[in-house]
């Protein structure tokens, strides 16, 4: 059975992460800026005002003063150590979403309410007294009070992430979908990445700066994404956003670069991966007018490997070309893409170096598409804007056969 204890407390995780793309998107000007886990959850900074913001995400939660009364003590303790130390004065926000007992809390309140409900702590019938523990006249608690927003009625996990994916795709002028899988997610890593820094001035990022970040419109694929999405449901996404239409497809000189660490390699999945390639991604049939087959590139494989993995094909009758066409022979771009016939084929066509893929697809001129599937680092980009250059991190080279 399926431990769900931990859901909650990863959604409210996620919300947090959500909260601080949304407060990003969301500021004014391009060199107004948010830091992340600093004073607060997040740190809105703007030409204006200085707001810390905390946010929480109580789902299966009803409201009731106690439960943010540790978030309102901690506020009112930094609150008092500014004036001390005569720093300029900040905004301070509590931002929580409730299952329910919002109408529990009716904004505003006064001081002797704030008193009572936030700064009144009592455990084993010894009561504290926080404000006159902080040594916080009225004056201040006044002070504190005006500084202070609280929203206990905040969106829903969803209806936040929602107008996320919205905001992205009119800022970047594109679909939901891409939205979604490539700058929410290239979002979702620039927060995690600020999140983990040790130097504050690290976790500090302006509207521009973060708006360039999240712009690699080429890039797919970050764990924390697919842990939230789920690694079935991302893949069938991906699956129907760029390989639906299978053997249906137009034609194209289509290249699939497959990247295989050494310590996952199995021949034998690497040539089943290989033939579906050729299976769905070919046509060569006599009713095809213009019959055509896919290009593969594999990093990672050493050359003897390569070469015995290219004996097994041969074996089982996958008909390949690899650009070599005698022994000892140097690499004919012009060989391993000659056109294909219903006869001779090719199925398949196999490169066995970056460079000859680069050199090859460089000089053609007509439509060129290249799905690149890899571990950690993809290869170097092809210098050509005319193509269509898709990276998706897959981590298991085994699961591309899912997403194609």
């Amino acid at each position: 059975m399926t431990d769900r204890s931990a859901v909650p407390t990863i959604r409210g995780y996620f919300y947090q992460f959500d909260r601080s793309i949304l407060s990003i998107l969301e500021l004014a000007e391009a060199t107004e800026s948010v830091a992340i886990e600093c004073i607060e959850d997040i740190d809105v900074r703007t030409a204006t005002d200085f707001t810390a913001v905390q946010c929480k995400y109580y789902e299966k939660t009803e409201y009731n003063h106690s439960v943010i009364k540790p978030a309102i003590i901690f506020m009112l303790s930094h609150y008092k150590d500014g004036l001390t130390a005569g720093r300029p004065s900040i905004k301070y926000k509590l931002s929580g979403y409730f299952e329910s007992g919002q109408s529990k809390l009716v904004m505003p309140f006064n001081i002797d309410f704030l008193k009572e409900n936030f700064l009144t702590v009592t455990s084993k019938k010894i009561t504290e007294k926080k404000h006159e523990e902080l040594n916080v006249s009225d004056q201040e608690l006044k002070g504190f009070l005006e500084a202070l927003s609280i929203d206990v009625d905040a969106a829903k996990f969803d209806d936040q992430f929602n107008t996320i994916i919205g905001a992205l795709a009119k800022r970047f002028d594109c679909s939901l979908f891409t939205a979604e899988f490539f700058y929410y997610n290239s979002a979702l890593r620039v927060i995690k990445e600020l999140s983990t820094q040790t130097d504050e001035a690290l976790r500090i990022i302006t509207r521009q700066e973060f708006l360039e970040r999240i712009d690699t419109s080429s890039i797919l694929f970050d764990e924390w994404f697919v842990a939230k999405r789920g690694k079935a449901k991302y893949y069938q996404k991906l699956r129907n956003e760029f390989f639906v239409n299978g053997l249906n497809i137009s034609s194209a000189d289509r290249l699939f670069i497959i990247h295989v660490s050494e310590s996952s390699y199995q021949r034998g999945a690497v040539k089943g991966l290989l033939k579906t390639i050729s299976r769905k991604y070919s046509k060569l049939s006599p009713r095809e007018a213009k019959p055509f087959s896919p290009y593969v590139l594999l990093c990672g494989i050493d050359d003897a490997e390569i070469a015995a993995l290219k004996q097994e094909l041969h074996n089982e009758s996958l008909r390949f070309l690899d650009g070599y066409d005698f022994k000892d022979a140097e690499f004919d771009g012009a060989s391993i893409s000659r056109s294909a016939t219903h006869s001779n084929g090719p199925d398949l066509r196999i490169f066995s170096y970056l460079f000859e893929a680069q050199q090859t697809f460089q000089s053609f001129l007509r439509s060129r598409e290249i799905y690149e599937f890899y571990e950690i680092t993809p290869v170097a980009d092809f210098g050509d804007d005319a193509i269509k250059h898709v990276r998706l991190q897959v981590p298991d080279y085994k699961d591309i056969e899912s997403i194609i």
